[in-house]
């Protein structure tokens, strides 16, 4: 009897086995978390997205530890590109862009410069390159160390039709403006150099720069512009392409 008992209970276990399901685990359903290809294009794995896309006005992140912000829309300059003045290029003089500084209370973030009257301190900048360093060091060609506000000053030259992205790396807050147009904001109170970019599709010609950045009371301070042209490496935009605001 008890032969035939466990004979009968193995065929009813194989009949279960051979019902539809009942053999066969669901990944999906047991491990949603998983691996498997999901509707956008991503890997599915929660931190890994699949190849993101390249086209004007994407929103996917571009380069790592920076967070871009995709514009939809080309922007036009209001004047023309600069070209070489009788062969040779335009005065090194010209070159860089102009600073205006000025002491503020404490703050958490941008103040609003029409605000301030007149600058404080003025100064001139070849490229916008101050890598991170103490904040007692100050900002180039200024005597203020803490609680200060920066505005830099003046034109960015395109000469090639593409897509840029335009990168502000700052502590603590900056913006970046073009033609009056906000398009790269880094602002707040930092603990550390932290990046902001933008990408934006730019027509040949000499676009109105403003670079916004505060320092607060430290311990660090940094401010860095670079660029790169349809998706090609980031590097820092050059003293050639920057002009002071001058009379042309």
């Amino acid at each position: 009897m008890i032969r035939t008992y466990l004979t009968s209970a193995s065929l009813f276990a194989m009949a279960l086995l051979l019902l539809p399901g009942c053999g066969k685990k669901n990944e999906e359903t047991n491990n949603p978390d998983g691996g498997g290809d999901v509707a956008d294009g991503s890997s599915g794995d929660g931190d890994t997205a699949g190849t993101p896309s390249r086209a004007r006005g994407s929103t996917a992140t571009r380069g790592g530890g920076r967070s871009t912000k995709a514009r939809a829309k080309p922007m036009n300059a209001a004047k023309p590109p600069r070209k070489p003045n009788g062969g040779g290029t335009e005065p090194a003089s010209l070159n860089g862009m102009a600073i205006e500084a000025w002491s503020i209370e404490s703050a958490t973030a941008l103040p609003d410069f029409s605000l301030l009257g007149n600058a404080t301190e003025m100064a001139a900048i070849d490229m916008v390159n101050i890598a991170s360093k103490d904040a007692s060091e100050g900002f180039p060609g200024l005597t203020l160390t803490q609680n200060y506000a920066v505005r830099l000053n003046g034109s960015i030259n395109i000469t090639a039709e593409a897509e840029y992205e335009l990168c502000i790396n700052s502590d603590d807050g900056s913006q970046l403006l073009l033609e009056n147009t906000l398009v790269v904001d880094n602002d707040g109170i930092k603990d550390e150099a932290s990046e902001a970019c933008a990408l934006v599709y730019l027509t040949p010609g000499e676009y109105q720069l403003a670079i916004h950045y505060f320092q607060a009371d430290g311990p660090k301070l940094a401010l860095q512009f670079a660029w790169a042209q349809d998706g090609g490496d980031k590097q820092l935009v050059p003293s050639e392409v920057l002009f002071k605001p001058v009379a042309r």
